[in-house]
């Protein structure tokens, strides 16, 4: 029970990392808002499991994400975890290819709507006092090393990285603590499904196979738990020793 009567929210949360993340938070006590882009999907895809507020918004619109953390606080009156898993990789892989639309689209998503949330939360974490709070940015392998996805998404990745350790500093003095994970090829939605390029990704690393989806949410909940009270401005990357 690491997360014991704690409040956290959780965005990408119909599946992949972000679904398993808001069942292993369920299981360690915690009270959780499910933030997803489609809120049909979310309530399929949790099943009526206990302790969770489903939610819809688009994280690249911060009006949208700041009602979210309006019904929050009204609903549990704090926020002490936030995870920023919703993500997207898209657009050709040709960097020929790639539109402005495309490249717009990943980088709003990925960077912007981390960026939306840990800013709603921060405002929230700051009234905790000396309990302050635990934000985990998802990030990405391809952030730290050469990874064969489109360009958009590693570059969104590595921005994500640089606000967090950037943001760290700025919230350490009100106790908020701000890390990432950075997975390698894990086995969600996210992993492409052409057989070959899926095993190419995955053989990158020296383990030759994909993490599962629960892996994930084990790092994730060390970080967001008291157990890293010694944490911030870091990054884990479960990879499977794609990069050592």
């Amino acid at each position: 029970m690491r997360l014991k009567n704690k409040v956290a929210l959780v965005t990408g949360a119909a599946s992949g990392i972000g679904l398993a993340t808001v069942r292993r938070f369920v299981d360690e006590g915690a009270h959780v808002v499910a933030l997803d882009l489609d809120l049909e999907r979310t309530l399929a895809a949790l099943g009526g499991l206990a302790n969770v507020t489903p939610a819809a918004a688009d994280v690249s619109k911060s009006a949208e994400v700041n009602k979210v953390f309006e019904m929050a606080e009204g609903k549990h009156g704090r926020l002490d975890v936030l995870v920023n898993a919703a993500g997207i990789s898209a657009g050709p892989a040709d960097i020929e290819d790639i539109t402005d639309e495309d490249f717009a689209r990943v980088v709003e998503v990925n960077l912007y709507g981390s960026f939306y949330t840990l800013r709603a939360a921060a405002k929230l974490m700051r009234r905790n006092g000396d309990s302050g709070g635990s934000i985990v940015n998802i990030s990405s392998v391809g952030a730290l090393a050469n990874f064969p996805l489109p360009a958009a998404y590693p570059a969104s990745k590595a921005a994500v990285l640089g606000m967090t350790r950037a943001t760290a500093a700025l919230l350490a003095p009100d106790n908020i603590r701000v890390n990432a994970v950075a997975p390698g090829a894990t086995d969600t939605p996210m992993l492409p499904a052409d057989p070959e390029f899926r095993n190419a990704v995955v053989n990158l690393g020296v383990m030759k196979r994909a993490a599962s989806a629960e892996e994930l949410a084990n790092t994730i909940l060390f970080l967001a738990s008291d157990e890293a009270a010694f944490f911030t401005g870091q990054t884990l990357s479960p990879n499977g020793g794609y990069v050592m």
